[in-house]
């Protein structure tokens, strides 16, 4: 069984990729091959809105006809059994990096014919928020909605989809080197050094059932 896990954020020791980790530990814990994708390391944009990927020719349910970096990456997922995708929440959505992959890789996999799936079997999927916004931040702007929707879309056409936020994550190691005087940084330290242990926990326990949802859904 193979994975393939998307850090979506530029930080390849931060939070979203703590929570990644995790989720790719508990996977490989459970018998599966991980592989991790740096996004922020590629050069690619999101949809173009060209159609190419509806027109009738025989490119039609290929995929993404635009051809840069993800391109490979995009195959790539078809070939393995599973998704790992983890993301920092900025302006209450996923990175932009990882943005652009979901706008690419569902609409072009999004049957314009029929309710029907275009993909041949179906691909089990997580994903792991990370955002510095405390729970009621999160409650009052919708952030939750969003990732749902993120979840939906993953399951509109490719198969079952389990997320989790982490909030009220620390974005620094020092808060004195930056201007954070609205930042209750003693409370906000003392609640993640409670919390962000179990949402680690969270994020190993999903990765580690994902692989037993590749051997239900195939």
């Amino acid at each position: 069984m193979k994975i393939l896990a998307f850090n979506g954020s530029a930080r390849k020791i931060g939070n979203s990729m703590k929570l990644l980790t995790e989720a790719v530990r508990g996977a490989t814990d459970a018998g599966a091959e991980v592989s991790i994708v740096q996004l922020y390391e590629m050069n690619f944009k999101g949809c173009r809105s060209c159609f190419g990927c509806k027109r009738l020719s025989p490119l039609y349910g290929k995929g993404c006809i635009q051809k840069d970096d993800f391109t490979p990456v995009m195959q790539e997922m078809l070939n393995v059994d599973a998704w790992i995708f983890a993301s920092p929440i900025y302006m209450g959505h996923t990175s932009s990096s990882l943005s652009a992959l979901l706008e690419r890789f569902h609409f072009s996999h999004l049957n314009y014919d029929s309710h029907e799936k275009m993909v041949s079997r179906d691909y089990p999927s997580i994903f792991l928020y990370s955002m510095n916004g405390n729970s009621d931040f999160m409650h009052k702007n919708g952030i939750e909605h969003a990732c749902q929707y993120d979840a939906f879309l993953m399951e509109e056409a490719f198969g079952s989809c389990e997320w989790m936020i982490a909030n009220s994550t620390l974005q620094f190691e020092d808060y004195s080197k930056y201007h954070t005087a609205a930042v209750p940084v003693e409370k906000k330290t003392q609640f993640s050094s409670i919390q962000f242990p179990k949402d680690l926990q969270r994020a190993y326990d999903l990765g580690k059932n994902l692989v037993s949802k590749i051997s239900y859904e195939q």
